[in-house]
């Protein structure tokens, strides 16, 4: 499991049109772009991961955002910052334990997570015991050198 950032920006000399309020879209600048964060996984055993939690900035999710090609099963929130937090990480905790089917009368499963504070919390953890889920911790700000998927499949 982990948390990658996602740059959404305006490209030079496309057009836009908005409400003349949203001015960092219609102000030609670098700054033009938006951060947000997915929560993603992936299965060691080659079944299919869970889908994406997608966290936008914000405080309520327009209906203009979400396309049509979505699957539905992709969860979509919102944080003041566009970041994780503890109830958007308890949250994806229970779609993922949904998505994998597990719970107390399941088999284990093992989930490699970094060592972000919001993984280290008494309810996260509290929830990972009651569905079978055992967390194998990686040192905080290391997961780019130690985790197995950024120094192996994402490597450069």
């Amino acid at each position: 499991m982990d948390e990658s950032g996602v740059r959404i920006v305006c490209p030079t000399g496309e057009i836009i049109v908005v409400p003349t309020e949203v001015k960092e879209l219609y102000t030609a600048r670098l700054e033009n772009w938006k951060s947000l964060t997915i929560i993603e996984v992936i299965c060691a055993d080659g079944t299919p991961p869970s889908p994406p939690v997608i966290i936008c900035p914000g405080e309520k999710i327009m209906e203009s955002w979400i396309h049509e090609n979505l699957t539905g099963a992709e969860v979509i929130t919102v944080s003041p910052t566009g970041y994780t937090n503890e109830n958007i990480t308890l949250a994806w905790l229970d779609h993922f334990i949904k998505h994998i089917e597990a719970g107390p009368d399941k088999h284990y499963h093992m989930l490699l997570v970094d060592g972000h504070i919001t993984h280290c919390q008494n309810d996260f953890i509290i929830k990972y015991h009651e569905n079978h889920i055992i967390p194998f911790e990686f040192l905080s700000h290391l997961t780019h050198v130690l985790q197995p998927l950024n120094v192996v499949v994402f490597c450069p």
